[in-house]
C-alpha cells in the first residue's frame, strides 16, 4: 500500500518531513497550528501504528510543541487527533493565547479566517523548519 495524502491535507504547505511526520501548517496566522500526518499508509488512530513508530510520533509532537512555544510564546499549547472529517491520522498542534479571537472556545470552525499573507508564510515556514531541524530544547 502506498502512502498518499487524504484530499484534505493535500494542499496545506509542508514545513519539513521529520523522520515519521510530515509537517504541515494551517493557514491561519490567528493560531499557529501544525498538522502531524505520519506517512504511513492506512493509519486513522495512533493505535495504527507500531510501537516503535508510536514512540516516535510522540517525540515529533513533543518537538513541534516546543517549536510553537519558542517562536510563539502562547499561554497554551493544544494537541488533538481527530479523525472525523479528515479519516487518515493526523494530529494538530495549536499555539493558544488568550487574545486569540477564539479564546477560551476551539479553533474548531471559528467564524473569523485569517490567512497568511504570502510572503509572511513563506518566511515563517523557513523559520519554523530550521526550528524543527535544530530539535533540542528544553523544557519549560
Amino acid at each position: 500500500m502506498t502512502f498518499i495524502f487524504h484530499p484534505n491535507l493535500a494542499n496545506k504547505a509542508t514545513v519539513i518531513d521529520l523522520p515519521l511526520c510530515c509537517v504541515m501548517l494551517e493557514d491561519e496566522s490567528q493560531f499557529p497550528w501544525f498538522i502531524l500526518v505520519p506517512r504511513r499508509p492506512g493509519c486513522s488512530k495512533i493505535m495504527d501504528l507500531d510501537l516503535s513508530d508510536q514512540w516516535q510520533l510522540m517525540q515529533e509532537i513533543d518537538l513541534a510543541q516546543k517549536v510553537l512555544w519558542k517562536k510563539f510564546n502562547p499561554v497554551q499549547i493544544n494537541v488533538a487527533a481527530l479523525g472525523n472529517q479528515t479519516p487518515q491520522l493526523h494530529i494538530h498542534i495549536i499555539a493558544r493565547f488568550t487574545s486569540d479571537s477564539a479564546w477560551p472556545q476551539t479553533v474548531w470552525n471559528h467564524p473569523i479566517k485569517k490567512p497568511y499573507l504570502v510572503k509572511e508564510k513563506e518566511s515563517l515556514i523557513s523559520e519554523l523548519s530550521i526550528l524543527l531541524q535544530g530539535g533540542c530544547f528544553e523544557k519549560r
